[in-house]
This record gives structure tokens, sequence and C-alpha cells, in this order.
């Protein structure tokens, strides 16, 4: 049997840097959400146990539709001892949660398009889910896209570096719930955002909002020198490109990377 008290102290040892971030984002909330977090695609179930270990969440139901990694987060929250506050089960996306049983989701590491069917087919207004952290591996702008269709709101957002790689974390509100900065003033991230970037760029409010769905107008209006640092590679590698493709006759791919590449660099002349 694993020593349980070693296994309290250094769960946090065993996550990445980026679970460790999107988990911490849950904090902060207000007192009717995180009495119940449903963490779908768990894997080793670390999130869910770190939630609950740190009082972020008072209990949590680990969701996956692989029997091999739920057996393995069964086995670890058996080993921290957290059987009576950690559930898990099988299921393709929140499939197997019913109305009213979590007020919080995470979902993570999955590709945009996979957590746009998870959360079409879920419903997490449905299911009374007030709020989520929600991390996309791809298709990023199509992810913020979408949930402003559905009338959900980013309430924050960060970038993540870990091992070489960036990540975009976001803390997003489906009960209408606003943002609202230390002095309990509601805030319109999106909009402001988009007249930050017309005014200081020039750019037109349609490419001020495809920055916005590409990059996250929360990390926009912190200028987070993460996102700095993104814009800066992605444009090296845009520029790279657009070299090797010099005198092609793929004009419609030179077209879109050069409206990536002025796009990019918007974001990069805020931090000038």
């Amino acid at each position: 049997m694993t020593d349980n008290k070693d296994n309290n102290i250094s769960v946090s040892a065993r996550m990445s840097h980026r679970l460790i971030e999107l988990a911490e984002m849950l904090k902060n909330s207000d007192e009717k959400a995180n009495k119940t977090v449903a963490d779908v695609g768990c894997d080793h179930g670390y999130v869910s146990i770190y939630l609950v270990q740190s009082g972020i969440a008072d209990r949590a139901i680990a969701m996956d539709v692989r029997k091999g990694p739920l057996s393995g987060a069964e086995s670890n929250i058996r080993d921290y001892g957290l059987l009576d506050s950690i559930e898990t089960r099988l299921s393709d996306g929140l499939a197997a949660l019913s109305p009213e049983e979590a007020d919080s989701l995470v979902i993570a590491g999955m590709g945009g398009k996979l957590m746009v069917r998870i959360l079409e087919d879920g419903d997490p207004v449905r299911l009374g889910i007030r709020q989520a952290v929600l991390q996309p591996q791809s298709d990023l702008d199509e992810f913020r896209s979408y949930l402003r269709s559905k009338g959900y709101t980013i309430l924050d957002e960060k970038v993540v570096l870990d091992e070489g790689k960036y990540y975009f974390p976001m803390k997003v509100s489906f009960a209408g719930d606003r943002p609202t900065d230390r002095l309990g003033r509601e805030h319109d991230y999106l909009f402001e955002a988009t007249a930050l970037l017309t005014d200081k760029t020039g750019c037109s409010m349609e490419a001020a909002t495809n920055i916005c769905n590409r990059f996250g107008e929360c990390n926009i209006l912190k200028k987070d020198e993460l996102l700095r640092d993104f814009c800066r590679h992605g444009a090296e590698v845009t520029r790279s490109i657009l070299a090797e493709l010099e005198g092609s006759s793929h004009s419609g791919r030179i077209e879109a990377l050069n409206k990536d590449l002025a796009e990019t660099e918007c974001v990069l002349s805020l931090f000038l």
C-alpha cells in the first residue's frame, strides 16, 4: 500500500506545470461553483486529486472514455485516500453525467474540434454546469469563436509555457457571468481588446475579432510576455514559409499566410 501522507505532499510534483496552472484557474470562484468538478478526459486523475486536496473543489467526478486510464486514475485516487471524494466513471465526454451532479468542468489536452463536440453533445447549461476551465490543443480560433456563438463568456485566460510548448487554458462561464476586476467592476474583454487593437494598430474590426479569436482577448489586454514570445516565434515561422513559397503558384496559401502575419504583427506592435 502506498503511503498516503507521502502522496499528499507529492501530488503536484507528479503533475505538469500546465495541469497545475489550469487547475488553479478554478480558484476565486463564486460560492455557487466548485462544489463538484467534472474532470473530462481525466487520464491519471491527478487534476481531480489536486482540486480536492487543495480545497478548490469539495468533490470531483473523474471521467474518461478509455478503461485503461480510468483504472489508473482510480488506483491513484485510492492511493491518495480520496475514494470518498472522487468518483470515476467511464464516459464519452459528458455522456455519463446527470443534470445538477457537477457545477464546474475541466477539459484539457484535447483537440478544439473534439472539445466542441463534447460541449455540443453534453450541453453544460442543461447539466447545470456554471463554469469550466477549458484548454484545447488545436483550432483555438475556431474554439473561441464557438464559445462566443453559444453566448458563453471567457472570464479569464492565460498563456502557459510547459516543456517548450505553449498552452492557452481559459476560464469560461456557461451561466452568463461577466468578468469583474478587483473592484467588482464588470468588463467586456472582447470589446475592450478589439477597441485597443483598432485604435492602436489601425486594423479593421473584422481583423481585430480574428486576432482575439486566435490569441485571446484576455492575453492581449494583459500584454502577457509569453503571448509576445509566442507571436514572435509564430511570425518567424510564417516569414520562413513565405520565403520558401516566394515565386510559387500557391497564391491562396501565400495570401492566407500574409493575413496571419499581419494579424500577428498587430499583436506584437502592442508591446512596443
